[in-house]
């Protein structure tokens, strides 16, 4: 269903940059890098900084428990990805711009 999804708004995410936050067994690394391989096809690009949530801390939020100490921990990681994305998506936006 995912793929179907990016499919339909391909136009709308073409030559754009992508960042990941994950979650699961390996902290959904695995899935990030196969979603990875198909914005390629897309002509995305994606950042080499993602944030993957450990099973734990997601565990912890599910049962209602201390989540503030899991999510202090991924601030440095989330803050590089945001900073990256911001910086590809105002090269990308140039590019297209300067491209038309």
């Amino acid at each position: 269903m995912l793929k179907n999804a990016i499919d339909w708004v391909y136009p709308e995410w073409n030559r754009k940059a992508a960042s990941f936050v994950s979650y699961g067994s390996v902290s959904g690394a695995r899935s990030v890098q196969q979603l990875r391989e198909t914005l390629v096809e897309l002509q995305m690009a994606s950042t080499r900084a993602s944030v993957h949530i450990p099973v734990p801390i997601l565990m912890a939020h599910y049962q209602g428990g201390d989540v503030d100490t899991g999510l202090a921990e991924l601030e440095k990681s989330a803050n590089t990805m945001i900073d990256d994305l911001l910086w590809w998506t105002r090269a990308l936006k140039t590019a297209r711009v300067g491209g038309e």
